[in-house]
């Protein structure tokens, strides 16, 4: 058990007083739209999790197993652009998953930022 806060908390506590303390003062046309777009990024980062990016290296050098080099994203270009390897396609499905899973992580950034813009 610990007192210190989460993250998410501190993330959420920043979009709060922004929106709460900060943007109700704020009547310039650019300031404010600046100060929802900070307050839609806090609240983007109070719930987007953790990073997968060590996951997702580890995914592709499984994949690549002995094509996997010194520069992993390197050997990854060289199998993509080979469609005779035996990588080729599980690679790329991978990439694609990759790919959908970052789109769907903007998605809600967008979709936070234009609550901001209406609630705002």
């Amino acid at each position: 058990m610990t007192d210190r806060p989460s993250d998410d908390a501190i993330w959420a506590s920043v979009a709060n007083t922004l929106r709460t303390v900060v943007l109700p003062h704020v009547d310039h046309p650019q300031a404010r739209s600046s100060a929802l777009q900070l307050i839609a990024l806090a609240t983007y980062a109070s719930r987007r999790g953790p990073d997968p990016s060590s996951e997702r290296l580890e995914e592709l050098a499984a994949a690549l197993g002995g094509a996997a080099g010194q520069d992993l994203m390197r050997s990854c270009f060289a199998v993509l652009a080979n469609p005779q390897h035996s990588a080729n396609q599980p690679l790329r499905e991978i990439l694609q998953r990759h790919l959908e899973e970052d789109l769907e992580a903007e998605a809600k950034l967008l979709e936070v930022r234009r609550g901001q813009v209406s609630g705002g």
